[in-house]
């Protein structure tokens, strides 16, 4: 497998993140015949489902699209590498100590949510890496970075704040703890907050280390905004980032007024990494030289631009051990027609993004407490036998869980082991009196919109 040159990617993106749309799709081309002429050789499943294609690829639309369930079903006749086994894979990302250490030696391992019903594991070679930071570094560190925000971290002694979901495997948490380990003498300076703390204790620790870089979840950013602007937290970060979430424009606001800084938003998921970046104009463009992104209708037909698309497909030109080729992901966006101000020529996507909502319970006594929705989430979404969940505030003191279980006969079983781990998180927060309640009905779609949707609130009694 030839590797790639970090260096010859870094000026090729440079030179494309001001270019021609020609420029794009030449690019575009011809990595996707390596892509697929690398895959059809060295991956069973692929060479099967390429069978009777052209050898040359003129359209990525000739080639059939590809789920997540389908690449777990077969994951060992995907992986490029003979020598790597989906069971091993397992064991590996079963212990969460291997947290940001690479399967193999050379292969760093995450996992995806699963929450409309497949999880699924994903691996990155070095070449994927060496994409990833050289498009990261140009284009997020170019446009991010200014000389103000590097004297501010310089000052500040370049601590560092995450606050994460850090019970799984996860994208972030993954690069994040890599980062740790490969420079242990600044780990300290490197901290992972748990999203699940409550949030008091979390305002401690930022309080404490006050960190220079800020990241984290746009409703955790949010909440902790207006723990600032009570006076409650009290640290002044040269850059914060948002991501996971939809950044409202409300968040955005009093982010930007708790911390004086504009918050900076990216796009990423495991399969293709991080996919898009925002400019100094608040606008999402996509890193289409490495990544094929195709907004479609249920059908999977293309979705004219300025409309919003029912999913998309992507197709991960770096990743050679396990290719992601016309992939589906659930999310629903619209590509602007319109070119962005800021110069930069890499098209631009508004994002639909997550819909969940944020929880406020009233304790024992009498206070409210907020509950983030993926604080919930990975707490639920790692319990033991769990396939799809969906958590509903019904009262100030009621949380109502919809929940189908990975087998069906062990289901109770399941349902014991989520009441316990729910009403654990709820205690630390505090919330011991919130009863955690099972939906006779299982997780579902809205009938409205079509979405699925994890955690919100209900009309709420008092």
């Amino acid at each position: 497998m030839t590797s790639f040159n970090p260096i010859s990617i870094f000026m090729d993106a440079r030179r494309v993140t001001r270019g021609t749309p020609e420029m794009i799709a030449s690019r575009q081309q011809k990595r996707l015949n390596e892509l697929v002429t690398f895959a059809r050789t060295n991956s069973r499943f692929y060479a099967e489902k390429y069978r009777g294609l052209p050898d040359v690829i003129t359209d990525v639309r000739q080639l059939p699209s590809v789920t997540k369930t389908e690449l777990m079903e077969r994951f060992d006749d995907v992986v490029t590498d003979p020598s790597v086994h989906k069971e091993d894979v397992y064991k590996h990302i079963s212990d969460l100590r291997n947290i940001g250490k690479p399967f193999m030696g050379k292969y760093m391992a995450w996992t995806t949510s699963g929450t409309t019903g497949t999880p699924g594991i994903f691996l990155e070679d070095k070449n994927w890496d060496a994409v990833i930071t050289a498009v990261n570094v140009l284009r997020m560190g170019g446009e991010w970075y200014t000389m103000d925000v590097i004297r501010g971290m310089m000052k500040a002694g370049g601590n560092s704040a995450s606050v994460f979901a850090g019970n799984g495997h996860f994208l972030g948490v993954t690069m994040l703890e890599r980062q740790r380990n490969s420079n242990r003498s600044r780990a300290k300076r490197i901290r992972l907050i748990p999203v699940t703390l409550p949030i008091h204790e979390i305002v401690k620790q930022l309080n404490e280390l006050q960190p220079a870089m800020f990241a984290g979840y746009a409703t955790a950013l949010g909440l902790l905004a207006q723990e600032q602007v009570d006076g409650r937290l009290s640290i002044h970060p040269s850059i914060v980032i948002s991501s996971a979430e939809p950044l409202s424009p409300e968040n955005r606001s009093l982010i930007k007024q708790a911390f004086g800084v504009p918050p900076r938003n990216n796009y990423g998921c495991s399969e293709g990494g991080v996919m898009g970046y925002e400019c100094n104009q608040e606008r999402m463009h996509l890193n289409t030289d490495w990544i094929i992104f195709e907004p479609v209708d249920s059908d999977h037909n293309p979705v004219p631009a300025d409309q919003l698309s029912d999913r998309i497909l992507i197709t991960n030109l770096a990743n050679r051990v396990m290719p992601i080729i016309r992939y589906e992901l659930g999310d629903r966006v619209a590509l602007s027609s319109e070119p962005c101000t800021c110069g930069i020529t890499l098209p631009v996507v508004k994002l639909e993004g997550r819909t969940d909502e944020i929880l406020r319970f009233q304790s024992s006594g009498g206070q409210i407490v907020p509950v983030l929705p993926l604080a919930l989430w990975s707490v639920l979404k790692e319990t033991p036998g769990v396939l799809k969940f969906q958590a509903i505030q019904t009262a100030v003191d009621e949380l109502k869980i919809r929940l189908e279980a990975k087998h069906s006969e062990e289901c109770d079983e399941v349902w014991q082991r989520v009441h316990a781990s729910a009403g654990d998180y709820l205690q630390k927060q505090g919330l011991s009196n919130v009863s955690v309640v099972r939906a006779p009905e299982p997780p579902m779609r809205d009938p409205k919109s079509g979405k699925f949707r994890n955690i919100w609130v209900q009309k709420v009694k008092s």
